[in-house]
């Protein structure tokens, strides 16, 4: 009885995921309620191949929960904090930044309004993603606990992420001008983390 019933429950749930894929044909997904952040991504233009929807579910929940472990660190200036979505270069950088910050005796807020992420190259084995990432952002500055300043900004990133052992991961996060966010990544961006981050 019980493996009937079992077998009866993976025929509906492979039913509801069929529903739910031809439901999601348009190459736009957005961010899941898992985090607070509002992550959109467009794979439409991914090269050398196609990036599949659940890859794309995945970049777009991990992407969301780097910012908020980014968020939580520069707040309270604990480098600790951005294991959770960041490896080599780009944790390096921010954790050198936060460094810096938490000397200075400062901190930042943000505030963060969303991210439209676009994916420029996908490698054929899936081990690395390239995305061009337009963010909205308001970064408050913080001196114990009081805002000094603050400003709304829109800021473009070329990002660098990989697989990790249940996640993405993002290994590069590179601030670039905002005129030229697609001539940074033709040129091949490699490295840096957002310096103003």
């Amino acid at each position: 009885m019980k493996k009937t019933e079992t077998q009866f429950r993976i025929c509906i749930g492979i039913a509801a995921l069929l529903l739910f894929a031809i439901l999601l044909s348009k190459r736009v997904i957005a961010a899941p309620t898992e985090s607070s952040i509002q992550v959109k991504i467009d794979a439409s233009k991914a090269v050398p191949r196609d990036v599949e929807d659940q890859t794309q579910q995945a970049i777009v929940r991990d992407y969301g929960k780097a910012w908020q472990s980014l968020e939580q660190a520069l707040e309270n200036n604990r480098s600790d904090l951005l294991s959770a979505g960041f490896v080599g270069i780009a944790r390096d950088r921010l954790g050198s930044a936060l460094a810096e910050q938490s000397k200075s005796g400062m901190s930042r807020r943000v505030v963060d309004r969303g991210h439209q992420l676009q994916v420029l190259f996908y490698s054929i084995e899936g081990s690395a993603m390239q995305l061009r990432d337009t963010a909205q952002l308001e970064v408050q500055y913080l001196e114990g606990g009081k805002v000094l300043h603050s400003e709304r900004l829109t800021s473009y990133y070329i990002v660098l992420m990989t697989p990790a052992e249940n996640s993405w991961k993002v290994r590069i996060l590179q601030e670039v001008p905002s005129e030229s966010p697609q001539q940074a990544s033709e040129s091949g961006v490699s490295g840096g983390a957002a310096g103003s981050k």
